[in-house]
C-alpha cells in the first residue's frame, strides 16, 4: 500500500487530496461533510473497509464557509465540483480503474446527487450516500429519479431525516434507517448502540462490494 499526499491547481485556487493506493482495479472517491472529516469513525472505517477489498481511496480535502449551506443545492454543487473535478481529472488521467465508487457524507452528498449521479459517465458507479440532506426537496427529487446501485444511510433522529425516505425503495438504492441515530449516526449516550449503527453501515457496504 502506498499513500500520496498531492495537490492540484487551476487559475483560481489549489486543492489537496490523499490518494491511498492498493494496486487494485477499483477506486473510491470520498467527499467529507462540513465538519465530519476523514478521521471521524464513519469515514475512517469505510476507508479501512475499502482497503481490505484492495480498493484505492481518494480523500478530497476541501474547506468551505458555513454560509455555503444557505445556498441552493445546485449552487453548492457548482462550488464543490470545481474542487472535485480538479482532483478526479488528476487521479483518473494516468490510471485505468475498472470500477468507481463514490462515498459522500452530508454536505459531500450534494455534488454526488446533483451532478455526479446525473452524469452518464458514472452511470455504473456505486453510490454510498451517508446522511444525505433529504429535507432539501431538490435533492430528494433527484434521488427519486436515480437508477444507481448503492446504499443510503440516515438516522431517524437526524434533522435531515424524513419518513419519505422509504419512497426511494422503488429504485436500486438500498435504504438503511438507523433508529435513534443522529446526523453523525451516533445514538446519544449509548456507545454500544452507536457501534452497532457503524456495523450496520459497514455490513451494508460490504454486501455491495
Amino acid at each position: 500500500m502506498h499513500v500520496d499526499q498531492k495537490s492540484v491547481s487551476c487559475q483560481t485556487h489549489t486543492i489537496t487530496y490523499t490518494h491511498i493506493k492498493t494496486g487494485g482495479p477499483s477506486i473510491c472517491f470520498m467527499f467529507s461533510g462540513l465538519g465530519y472529516t476523514y478521521e471521524k469513525p464513519l469515514l475512517y472505517y469505510i476507508t479501512m473497509l475499502m482497503l481490505k477489498h484492495r480498493i484505492d481511496v481518494v480523500h478530497i480535502h476541501y474547506t468551505y464557509p458555513k454560509g455555503l449551506m444557505t445556498k441552493s443545492a445546485d449552487e453548492i454543487a457548482d462550488v464543490m465540483m470545481k474542487d472535485i473535478d480538479l482532483v478526479m481529472k488528476d487521479v483518473l488521467s494516468d490510471s485505468d480503474y475498472k470500477n468507481i465508487i463514490f462515498a459522500g457524507k452530508s454536505l459531500g452528498t450534494i455534488p454526488l446527487i446533483q451532478r455526479i449521479m446525473k452524469d452518464e459517465v458514472y452511470k455504473d458507479a456505486v453510490m454510498l450516500l451517508l446522511t444525505p440532506l433529504l429535507t432539501r426537496l431538490e435533492l430528494f427529487e433527484s434521488l427519486l429519479e436515480t437508477t444507481h446501485k448503492g446504499l443510503l444511510v440516515i438516522g431517524s433522529r437526524d434533522h435531515y431525516y424524513t419518513e419519505e425516505v422509504y419512497r426511494l425503495k422503488t429504485n436500486k438504492m438500498n435504504i438503511a434507517v438507523i433508529e435513534d441515530a443522529d446526523h453523525s449516526l451516533d445514538v446519544f449516550c449509548s456507545p454500544m448502540e452507536s457501534l452497532k449503527a457503524l456495523e450496520t453501515v459497514l455490513n451494508g457496504i460490504e454486501r455491495l462490494l
